[in-house]
């Protein structure tokens, strides 16, 4: 059986490329991950080979390859059967082999014949070359026909892995393919692209929705703060309820102290170098006794203690009274900072987000001056990022940044 489907044409080029290391590069909503997958079919209905599919972690492939992979294979009519033990999906008498990247030391013990690896430049650069090195190891199960293959599907984040290897210095195995969002726009929602444009600073929309190498460790993180338009005279006002964004750390819990009024946040206070959970939860009881608290943490606090003690620090939380609004794992960091970015001023130059300076002078620096790493992350060694965090967990719950489901055209049978 062949497989086709009717894609973009960044997505028919990766599909069908005989080169030995395809990479998409793309914007958001351009499709990559769906011509890895197709990609995917092609080979195994086609060659016959096993093949191994790579993601960052195994979240991912949990809540986005197994579902997928199952929806496509549904619509072609064929059998299949998913080994959640194993990581693997059977089909046509093959293979597909799901791994992260997350431990590039724990890629071993298989081999395939030809390999998809989604989002791989949203590792740190020496990760990804190590993961890179450990991939191109497995790819050595013979082929009756043509060569062993390495496919790329990824958003650009910098000039990181994927541009050193597929476009400062190629050599002639490695094809760049250029995906910018609107390549896909027949299958985007309405206004996806605008609320792209609404949501990002300039820089990150020519990674993320023209598909580009650019400079994303260039500046400060929150380039749409000002501390004058953004200053207020605020504080928290009797009984009125307070939202805590929290940053869970042993001997420096950082937490920023919120109200929400007519639908504006307004940090009021914050709380620095805390010892641990129970010592905030003492502070914010004596700062103030009568006011309903709800904590938006840092979600890896379910499971973890700044005390060392059996119980997590949001458990520890619930206890003192306090209301949690936490999602289930934290979401992406990029967006965590585009969410506050928007929040600080919007394309519009509204603002959902004043600081008291004078109450929060630690808010304000932080937000004024966290930089980026090499790495193209917030920078974590200059002594701004736990407060920050803790702002941003809040602000990423009353302010989400969300976008309308990208439609994924489907893989059609044919002989």
């Amino acid at each position: 059986m062949k497989i086709r489907a009717k894609g973009t044409k960044p997505q028919n080029q990766l599909v069908n490329s005989s080169a030995r290391f395809p990479a998409m590069v793309a914007g958001f909503g351009a499709g990559k991950t769906q011509a890895l997958m197709l990609r995917t079919l092609k080979l195994i209905f086609g060659e016959g080979q096993d093949i191994a599919y790579y993601l960052p972690s195994y979240p991912l492939v949990r809540t986005i390859a197994y579902p997928r992979f199952g929806e496509m294979l549904d619509n072609l009519g064929v059998p299949w059967h998913l080994n959640k033990a194993e990581h693997t999906i059977q089909v046509n008498g093959k293979t597909i082999i799901f791994r992260t990247m997350d431990n590039p030391d724990a890629i071993v013990g298989y081999e395939v014949g030809d390999s998809m690896v989604d989002e791989l430049d949203t590792l740190p650069k020496d990760k990804a070359r190590d993961a890179w090195n450990k991939i191109i190891a497995r790819n050595r199960q013979k082929k009756k026909v043509g060569i062993n293959t390495v496919a790329v599907g990824t958003t650009p984040e910098g000039f990181r892995f994927v541009y050193e290897k597929w476009a400062k210095d190629p050599t002639e195995s490695y094809e760049l393919i250029k995906a910018p969002t609107y390549s896909n726009k027949k299958n985007l929602p309405d206004g996806y692209i605008e609320a792209l444009r609404e949501t990002y600073p300039s820089n990150l929309l020519q990674a993320y929705l023209e598909g580009e190498f650019v400079n994303l460790t260039a500046g400060v993180v929150y380039t749409n703060y000002d501390r004058n338009l953004c200053n207020t005279d605020a504080v928290a006002k009797g009984g009125e309820p307070l939202h805590i964004g929290m940053d869970f750390n042993v001997n420096n819990m950082a937490a920023g102290i919120h109200v929400m009024r007519s639908g504006i946040a307004y940090a009021v206070d914050e709380i620095i170098g805390a010892a641990d959970t129970p010592a905030v939860i003492d502070i914010i009881k004596s700062r103030y006794p009568n006011h309903a608290v709800i904590v938006y943490p840092d979600a890896s606090g379910a499971a973890s203690s700044s005390t060392n003690a059996s119980m997590s620090d949001i458990k520890m939380l619930k206890n003192a009274g306090f209301s949690i609004n936490a999602p289930r794992k934290n979401g992406r960091i990029r967006d965590r900072v585009a969410s506050v970015n928007k929040a600080l001023c919007d394309p519009q130059g509204n603002r959902s987000y004043y600081v008291n300076v004078e109450k929060c002078p630690n808010i304000a620096l932080g937000l004024e001056q966290q930089a980026y790493d090499k790495n193209g992350g917030p920078d974590k060694t200059g002594g701004f990022d736990h407060l920050n965090d803790a702002v941003g967990y809040f602000i990423v719950r009353q302010f989400p940044i969300t976008f309308n489901r990208v439609i994924a055209p489907q893989p059609e049978r044919w002989s």
